[in-house]
């Protein structure tokens, strides 16, 4: 759905920007955007409930994860995955997730081999997110 795929990718898109530049992701706006989707899907019923549920389950397992281990991955990046798990459903919010992990992961392998940063970088995730939908959207 475009209305779908333009709420999505506009916040993707902003956050991304956010998370590079401040290397934070406004809570507030993942809140809003989530708020979006679900009356988004009340009104077109694309997705069942439980799916949208399970696909934002991947975004608070983030969060847990996050909260274990002082934040390896931040709260925001989970807040995230959250949003886009009630946009796309489970399924494609797990393709989305892993898709990211394997371009972050492939992109600090390049940034540590030629040394242009260290172990301890801390590398925003979400610009990635957005890179894994638009490999999604194509």
């Amino acid at each position: 759905m475009i209305i779908q795929n333009m709420v999505l990718l506009g916040t993707l898109t902003i956050s991304a920007y956010r998370d590079c530049r401040e290397k934070q992701v406004y809570l507030y706006s993942m809140f809003i955007t989530g708020i979006a989707g679900l009356l988004i899907h009340l009104l077109y019923h694309e997705r069942t409930l439980t799916d949208l549920l399970a696909g934002a389950g991947i975004g608070a397992a983030v969060i847990l994860f996050a909260c274990m281990t002082r934040e390896s991955i931040g709260i925001g990046d989970g807040a995230a995955l959250m949003v886009t798990g009630i946009f796309l459903g489970f399924w494609q919010n797990l393709q989305l997730f892993v898709t990211a992990l394997f371009m972050s992961g492939f992109a600090a392998l390049i940034l540590f081999i030629t040394k242009k940063k260290g172990r301890k970088y801390r590398l925003p995730f979400v610009p990635f997110l957005l890179a894994a939908y638009l490999v999604q959207l194509i």
